[in-house]
């Protein structure tokens, strides 16, 4: 009985054993398939993908097209101010002339006047003239007092060659021409109030803030270009300025305008 059931057994498994080997051998192809095509497919994923150093060279040449094109638009925008700025030297070049021309019709017109008055008696008397000598000295004081400003010290100046001219005409016996130079006095003070005579700006890109009016003094502070001031006092070529912070020191007069 046992050896025919160790021969059924035996047979049955001889005929098992090719069926198992086509097996095993068809799974170890596919294994090996499959590897291959794994590995494959990892090279090709790894040539695929850039290196480091390849990545650095793609940024860094991405960050030099953006900043070619800034500058590019930057060559524009400089190309574009710098012609605005013609124009305006332009237009600013004509106005100083015209400015010039008006100026010098204007002192024309004032010396014909004294010219005329010069002729004409009865205009003024010498009385008269010397009154008005007087008043016109008490506003040109005030008007040192107050001008700060570049326009404040520029109807100063001509408020002075006024008198001037005027004690010359006085001098020479023609009240009637320095009455009317003297009367030009009073106009140039109240134009001068009316433009802010102690506002100040400063014309330096840093003007330094001193305690006193000397370049030895302790620094107190700065003043950049554009800042505005108020004029307190003046010392020779110092001048003394509260800023807008309530801050008060002494600004060389050649720092601002």
């Amino acid at each position: 009985m046992i050896r025919i059931v160790c021969g059924s057994l035996l047979k049955r498994w001889k005929q098992l054993l090719p069926r198992c080997g086509l097996v095993i051998a068809v799974l170890t192809l596919i294994f090996t398939t499959g590897c291959a095509t794994m590995d494959g497919l990892f090279k090709k994923s790894d040539a695929e993908a850039p290196s480091e150093e390849q990545s650095v060279e793609l940024e860094t040449a991405q960050q030099i097209t953006q900043l070619q094109s800034r500058e590019k638009e930057l060559e524009r925008e400089v190309r574009s101010l710098s012609e605005q700025l013609k124009a305006e030297k332009v237009a600013r070049d004509s106005l100083t002339r015209r400015l010039e021309a008006a100026q010098a019709a204007r002192e024309e017109a004032i010396r014909e006047v004294v010219r005329i008055r010069a002729r004409i008696q009865g205009m003024a008397s010498q009385a008269e003239a010397s009154a008005m000598f007087a008043e016109a000295r008490v506003i040109i004081d005030r008007m040192e007092e107050e001008a700060f400003s570049a326009q404040a010290l520029e109807d100063l100046h001509l408020a002075r060659s006024y008198m001037a001219r005027a004690k010359g005409a006085l001098g020479s016996g023609n009240p009637g021409g320095a009455a009317y130079l003297f009367d030009l006095i009073p106009g140039l003070y109240e134009g001068m109030k009316k433009s802010d005579p102690r506002t100040i700006q400063v014309n330096v890109r840093i003007a330094v803030l001193r305690e006193s009016a000397a370049p030895s003094a302790k620094k107190i502070g700065s003043l950049y270009w554009g800042e505005s001031a108020t004029g307190l006092e003046k010392n020779k070529d110092w001048i003394k300025v509260r800023s807008a912070s309530g801050q008060v020191g002494w600004l060389m007069r050649s720092q601002v305008r």
